[in-house]
């Protein structure tokens, strides 16, 4: 079976569970996603010790791209990059990692809006309170 055949079972089977089915799914996976990026591990870990599926969900979840979260998802390690740009004042990191557009300020980006000037801002709560304040 190829990729797409195996996309298209995925697909099928997916369409024909009704919505509180396909959103009990989508939150346990969400979970269970943030669970392996937290905690990391291997592949094998993710699909039998987190998942608890047995060795026939290999392949399929394979297939489904599964490797590619267990080898690139890694939220301690963002986490980890984004405290030293903060330390070292890298502002040209900031947009690539979701952090405010203020100069000297290093927080998770939260908000949002198009400026004056036409380009879109990206900050963290406190300058998006601010620039509301000075505009009312």
């Amino acid at each position: 079976m190829n990729d797409k055949e195996w996309e298209d079972g995925d697909q099928k089977v997916w369409d024909g569970l009704d919505y509180d089915t396909r959103l009990a799914v989508a939150g346990h996976m969400i979970r269970k996603v943030v669970e392996i990026g937290t905690e990391g591990g291997s592949f094998r870990h993710f699909i039998y010790g987190i998942l608890g599926f047995d060795m026939d969900a290999y392949v399929p979840l394979y297939m489904a791209g599964g490797m590619t979260i267990t080898n690139e998802f890694d939220l301690q390690k963002i986490e980890d990059i984004k405290k030293i740009v903060g330390e070292n004042k890298y502002e040209k990191l900031k947009p690539v990692l979701g952090l405010c557009d203020e100069p000297d300020c290093f927080e998770e980006a939260s908000s949002g809006w198009p400026s004056e000037d036409n380009v879109y801002r990206h900050t963290c709560s406190a300058h998006f309170k601010k620039k509301n304040d000075e505009t009312e």
